[in-house]
């Protein structure tokens, strides 16, 4: 090949390189996975802590509700948090996911005591395994309620709720102060424990009741838009910086296409 020939070749590399590619993006519109993620969490929440705090049922409750709980709350919301990587959106992404596998785990947990391959075990006693559960959904449900702060009042709301009733319910099911009502670790009503856990599920319920509003906002803006006066009937208190936020969330930090081909670094 002659010199001629390969200046010619090295010329059209360059050129290659120096120029920008001609790529096209597609976007593939989904709902917001936000709506099912929290329309999932609300009505497993509600379930559960509703029982916890007594207001119904008996003994044998949590085998007949938990299969609605661990599909609707678990199997839903974690789905919603898998298209959460769709939407961009992060916060969706991890709080929907961690949740979800709460409530799968859950309910296969109540499959096995239903089955009679495990005892029961009382949320108003010692229970340090479920304790190192909720070890991992208060740190991300703190960190995620820090970051639902820069989005709307009703969201921050809602998951600070949340991560208050899990603190608590965490702090007792770590605690063993025997089993007399004044240590509280026993299962009578007049426990600290027992009252301790009631607390944290009027939390649960108020995080629960959160999550339905920021739900049905959700479903009004997109039948009626977000002018209409059934939606400015559901207020959720967006924050400036997300009103200023954009409508395509570009992906910070993340690999996938970027602008122009890097150029080679000398040697």
């Amino acid at each position: 090949m002659s010199v001629e020939s390969d200046a010619r070749h090295d010329e059209k590399r360059q050129d290659i390189l120096q120029s920008t590619p001609n790529v096209q993006i597609f976007l593939k519109p989904i709902a917001p996975p936000a709506a099912l993620g929290l329309a999932g969490f609300a009505g497993s929440t509600w379930i559960t802590s509703s029982y916890i705090a007594e207001w119904w049922g008996g003994p044998e409750s949590p085998t007949i509700f938990f299969p609605f709980v661990g599909i609707f709350g678990g199997l839903a919301q974690f789905i919603a948090g898998i298209y959460g990587f769709q939407a961009r959106d992060t916060l969706v992404t991890v709080i929907n996911t961690l949740w979800g596998s709460f409530w799968i785990a859950i309910g296969i947990l109540y499959a096995f005591v239903a089955a009679g391959a495990l005892e029961p075990h009382s949320v108003h006693t010692h229970f340090p395994e479920l304790a190192s559960w909720f070890v991992v959904l208060c740190v991300f449900t703190w960190s995620s309620a820090l970051a639902a702060s820069a989005r709307d009042v009703v969201l921050t709301a809602c998951l600070t709720s949340l991560a208050i009733g899990s603190t608590i319910a965490c702090c007792l099911f770590s605690y063993n102060g025997g089993t007399s009502e004044r240590s509280g670790s026993g299962d009578s009503e007049s426990g600290s424990v027992t009252m301790g856990i009631k607390a944290a599920s009027y939390f649960w319920m108020l995080a629960a009741l959160l999550a339905w509003w920021r739900v049905t906002v959700y479903l009004v803006e997109e039948a009626y838009g977000p002018g209409h006066a059934i939606t400015k009937f559901f207020p959720i208190g967006r924050t400036p910086m997300e009103k200023r936020a954009p409508l395509v969330i570009p992906g910070l930090g993340e690999p996938g296409v970027k602008r122009g081909v890097p150029k080679f670094l000398p040697t």
